[in-house]
């Protein structure tokens, strides 16, 4: 039976090929368009290994990492992105990979996709981890934080002042304690 791989890009042409490419590989690709949209699919049947876009709408590839980490740290995950370099990423990008978007030979990616799913090289986590959720800086101080363990999103006040400081908040639905980072730059 062919490994699993769900694969989460709002841009459905790269979607649809990343999974062509995975498919002729050996592997049942599915793609999802963003963050819920991949959760919904993970319920219905988990993948062996999910492959990611950082920014996207709705609920982005950081956001989805935090839920995926903290309630299926089993699964790995390969972020893939154009806006970071892998030297530079932001200090809370929790995946077990990362390649940069049109800076990667396909061949490299296989051979992390071959290896995580054998286990290899993989983060180790426990499900319920506290795993920071990161935040685009906005343009004011206020930000829309999802929960990692209810899924519900409320409004915070968080400072900017200190970039690359991790933050705490609780949820407002759940209490669950929040960790959370502001990207340092202005988008």
């Amino acid at each position: 039976m062919a490994e699993h791989i769900l694969i989460v890009d709002d841009d459905s042409v790269s979607g649809r090929v990343l999974a062509q490419v995975l498919g002729l590989s050996g592997y049942e690709a599915l793609v999802a368009e963003d963050g819920f949209d991949a959760l919904l699919k993970i319920v219905e049947h988990q993948p062996d290994l999910l492959i990611s876009d950082l920014r996207m709408p709705r609920m982005s590839g950081f956001e989805l990492l935090s839920v995926v980490r903290r309630r299926f740290p089993e699964i790995p995950v390969i972020s893939i992105s154009g806006d970071y370099d892998p030297l530079v990423l932001p200090p809370c990008v929790i995946c077990d990979a990362f390649f940069q978007k049109g800076g990667y030979e396909l061949p490299d990616l296989l051979a992390r996709v071959s290896e995580l799913l054998r286990g290899t090289h993989r983060a180790a986590l426990q499900k319920g981890s506290a795993v920071p959720v990161w935040l685009p800086r906005g343009h004011d101080d206020y930000y829309i934080v999802t929960c990692t363990n209810c899924l519900r999103s409320f409004p915070t006040r968080g400072s900017t002042e200190e970039e690359h400081a991790l933050q705490q908040t609780p949820c407002m639905h759940c209490e669950t304690a929040l960790t959370y980072y502001i990207e340092g730059r202005k988008i």
